[in-house]
């Protein structure tokens, strides 16, 4: 993922397979070079709300919608879409972890102590997040993005 995140933003163009390999959930310094903002001045935008697209608390740190970030840069979602719709209705919270940005430890304890950003389905052992969750918390939907 992270090299992905690398390669879109080293690029002057964007390439559209780099774009179309980004997780669904970024970290906002990873966001920042896309957007071409600096450290200081995306984390200004971000302290004042004034961040040009989606952010959202996972624990005690921020993530940009990649979805929302995309539609920002005047680009399609689609791929993002189709990387959520293609999973099961429960998905595995490992899986949540990597399309959140999430590192596995950090995703565990969000679970244990009912901090994560989506629902938790706790299934003896094994954890599992709803879909549907996942989906509305990254802002995506089955629907294609209509052209404006």
């Amino acid at each position: 993922m992270k090299e992905a995140i690398v390669a879109a933003a080293n690029v002057r163009r964007f390439s559209r397979d780099a774009l179309e390999q980004l997780p669904p959930a970024l970290l906002v310094a990873d966001a920042h070079r896309l957007l071409s903002l600096t450290r200081s001045t995306g984390y200004r935008l971000l302290r004042e709300g004034m961040y040009p697209c989606a952010v959202v608390r996972v624990g005690d740190q921020y993530r940009v919608v990649t979805a929302a970030l995309l539609r920002v840069l005047g680009l399609d979602d689609s791929s993002v879409r189709h990387r959520i719709a293609v999973l099961p209705p429960a998905i595995r919270l490992s899986v949540a972890n990597e399309l959140l940005s999430i590192s596995r430890s950090t995703g565990y304890r969000l679970a244990r102590t009912g901090q994560y950003p989506c629902d938790v389905l706790q299934l003896g052992a094994e954890y599992r997040v709803r879909k549907a969750e996942l989906q509305r918390f990254l802002l995506v939907n089955d629907a294609p993005a209509v052209a404006a």
